[in-house]
């Protein structure tokens, strides 16, 4: 009895990860997945209003071009409390011209986590953040910005 209750629960911790593994598996053949919303407005205004907005959420700029229709950006470092590892989370927007007066705004969120400085500098990991509140955040500021 105590032997089956002991494998039942190694399947279901086994099993606990699988959705995080395929979609961790999916990004590596496919890529990340941009959410996405269109907007009606020109491309440079609703660029300005994209820059504005991650500007606002707190990235610094590190990339942007109204012709090619990106920006990116990264926050500040934040440490643990033991000061033994940092955080730090990137944006990247693409905006591309759709049919007629809109256009289409692409954002991605992703985290880096190095979790401990003494396994060597540049080691950390980045994560797609797929439900943040930052995707409506910064759809909401961009909307807002146009809207005026």
């Amino acid at each position: 009895m105590n032997m089956r209750f002991i494998l039942m629960l190694v399947a279901c911790l086994g099993l606990a990860g699988c959705e995080s593994v395929k979609t961790g598996v999916r990004d590596k053949f496919h890529g990340p997945t941009y959410q996405t919303r269109a907007f009606t407005g020109d491309s440079q205004e609703v660029f300005d209003a994209a820059r504005r907005a991650t500007e606002q959420l707190g990235f610094k700029i590190t990339r942007s071009g109204p012709a090619q229709g990106v920006i990116e950006g990264v926050s500040g470092l934040a440490s643990d409390d033991r000061f033994q590892g940092s955080r730090q989370r990137t944006i990247k927007v693409r905006l591309e011209s759709t049919i007629g007066s809109e256009t289409s705004v692409g954002v991605l969120f992703t985290e880096i986590v190095e979790d401990d400085f003494n396994k060597g500098a540049g080691q950390g990991i980045e994560t797609t953040l797929r439900n943040s509140p930052l995707y409506e955040a910064f759809f909401s500021d961009v909307s807002s910005r146009l809207a005026r």
